[in-house]
Order: structure tokens, then C-alpha cells, then sequence
């Protein structure tokens, strides 16, 4: 029989074998919570997700068939992130009182974005919503956050798809895509954009796609607050998003 065949009885790891991989991959938790957006919950702090990954380890130590021929870093990826989302499924990730204004700068970007013909800047919706630019920042963070968690359903994520373009940034850092010639044209699009954010913004894209450091660690390269590092990154998700939309309707 095969070892791929999907009937076939899993072959699960010994005890101290799971055991051995839980305090291996510790750090592993820590990464996938460190790269999650500051303020997430209302409810949950990064200490209650630490631990609700630890269980994901766990559950990912106790499942896992080495002889399916996937790593169980991956496996254990999975598992560990899913376990978060589906906690902070559970809750409600941006607070009930921070909804309306989040609301409110939607209407406002989807209003914009008719009369521009393109997305807008973060600047043109303080403008716009009569916030400030850091008002605005906080709900770039709260729609990146309502984003994540609804990205794992198979949506598409929140307004203006700020999960989405995330993850094609993470691909054009980390993998070698069959499609190479689409792949390269992304690189190109999304150089451009890049070098055209503000010096900040480039920096935060670069640290945390290209060199994968954790929303704290870039804190203190930049010595400004984990928070600050936050809204940076959503506010060049924004911009990026903004450039990429306008650069592509240039070409259709």
C-alpha cells in the first residue's frame, strides 16, 4: 500500500516524540502571534493567544503523520494559526465602539475611490472623514485585524483586501511561483510601489516581509512602540493596495 494512500490508519508519533516537538516549536508560536495586528481583541491580549497557540502546537504534535511527506513545521503552522483565529473568532476583534467609525471611513473609501478612480491615500480619508491622520491609522489596524480573522474563512478579507495584498507581498519574498513570468511582473509592480512609500513605511514592508522580523523587533529597530509599528504597516498595506489598483487600471 502506499504511503499516500488516504485510507490507509495514520501513523501518529510517540509521546516523547510530540513532546519533543511541542517545546521545539515553541518559538514558532511566538512568531505567528508576534506577526498578528496589535490590538487584535479588546478581549485577548498576546499572552492569552500565546497560550491558545501552545494548545494549536499541541493538537498539531498529535496529529501529525510523518510518513505523508509534508514537514511539520507547516503542519504545525496551520495548526497554530488556526487555533488563534478560531479563539479570536470567538470574540469580537475590533470593539463594538471603534465599528461605527470604521463604518464611517469605509463609506468614505468606497466614495472616494468613484470619484478618484482609484483607492485613496490614508491622507485623502483623514481628509475626507475629517479625522486625524493617527485616527485614521487606528482603523487601518482595526479593518487589517477584521481582515486577518476573516481571511482564514475563505473571504477575501476587509476593505480594500489589505490581508490579501499581504500575502502577495509574502509570496514575492518567500517562494519561486510556477507562474514566473506573472511572478516577476508582481515583483515589478510591487518594487514601484515600495520605493515610492514613505521612508518609515518602506522600512517596516522591508523588515517585515524581507528579513521577517516581528512587529516588536521592528519597534526597536525604529525605537518607536510595537502599536506605532502596527498602524505603519497597515497604513503601507493602504498605499500599496492604493498604487497597485491605480497601476493596474493605467493598463486596462
Amino acid at each position: 500500500m502506499s504511503t499516500s494512500d488516504p485510507k490507509r490508519p495514520a501513523i501518529l508519533l510517540r509521546d516523547a516524540d510530540r513532546n519533543r516537538l511541542v517545546e521545539e516549536y515553541l518559538p514558532l508560536v511566538r512568531h505567528v502571534v508576534g506577526r498578528l495586528p496589535v490590538g487584535l481583541s479588546a478581549v485577548l491580549d498576546k499572552e492569552d493567544l500565546f497560550e491558545v497557540g501552545v494548545l494549536g502546537l499541541m493538537n498539531a504534535a498529535a496529529t501529525f503523520d510523518p510518513t505523508k511527506g509534508a514537514q511539520f513545521k507547516t503542519h504545525a503552522y496551520v495548526n497554530v494559526r488556526g487555533a488563534i483565529l478560531d479563539e479570536l473568532r470567538k470574540h469580537d476583534v475590533v470593539p463594538r465602539s471603534r465599528r461605527e467609525r470604521v463604518r464611517e471611513v469605509e463609506r468614505a473609501n468606497a466614495a472616494l475611490e468613484e470619484e478618484l478612480g482609484r483607492a485613496p491615500t490614508p491622507e485623502e480619508l483623514a481628509t475626507a472623514t475629517g479625522l486625524s491622520i493617527d485616527q485614521i491609522d487606528d482603523v487601518l489596524v482595526n479593518m487589517h485585524a477584521l481582515a486577518t480573522v476573516s481571511l482564514s474563512d475563505g473571504e477575501e478579507g476587509g476593505e480594500g483586501g489589505s490581508d490579501t495584498l499581504a500575502a502577495r507581498i509574502a509570496a514575492v519574498a518567500t517562494t519561486d511561483p510556477s507562474d514566473a513570468a506573472a511572478m516577476n511582473e508582481m515583483k515589478e509592480r510591487l518594487a514601484d510601489a515600495i520605493v515610492e512609500l514613505p521612508e518609515s513605511e518602506r522600512r517596516v514592508i522591508v523588515l517585515y516581509y524581507a528579513e521577517g522580523l516581528l512587529l516588536k523587533e521592528i519597534g526597536a529597530v525604529l525605537d518607536v512602540t510595537e502599536s506605532r509599528v502596527s498602524q505603519i504597516h497597515s497604513r503601507a498595506l493602504a498605499r500599496l493596495g492604493a498604487a497597485l489598483r491605480a497601476n493596474a487600471g493605467s493598463r486596462s
